[in-house]
């Protein structure tokens, strides 16, 4: 399926229009990680991930080095009336992710990476 289905994520079942009814479908919730949330693309992408009602949880993730802080980000995104969890992951550039990153994207639904390198 393409994104113009009534299903979202693609073979998520759990979330289709033509087998549940909206509340089911919103109490589903997914776990989503933005990395690079802190970045011109990040920041606005993320907020849109924090609106929307089938998100209970969301992880903005970026570099310690970027012009806002992950953390910044996260504090604003949590002030929003919506069900998402927010929760912020900043690391070094010189971390490897392996290491760094399994709190934040273990469990994940959908990771998004609008990051780019600075």
């Amino acid at each position: 399926r393409h994104f113009g289905s009534s299903c979202w994520p693609p073979n998520l079942p759990i979330v289709c229009s033509q087998s549940l009814s909206g509340k089911m479908a919103q109490a589903a919730g997914f776990k989503v990680c933005v990395v690079g949330g802190a970045g011109g693309i990040g920041q606005p992408l993320s907020l849109l991930m924090a609106m929307d009602p089938l998100v209970s949880e969301l992880c903005v993730y970026d570099l310690t080095l970027a012009m806002v802080p992950a953390a910044g980000v996260a504090a604003d995104l949590s002030h929003i009336n919506s069900r998402a969890k927010v929760s912020a992951y900043a690391f070094d550039k010189d971390d490897k992710a392996i290491d760094k990153a399994e709190e934040c994207l273990t469990g994940c639904h959908l990771v998004l990476v609008p990051a780019g390198v600075p």
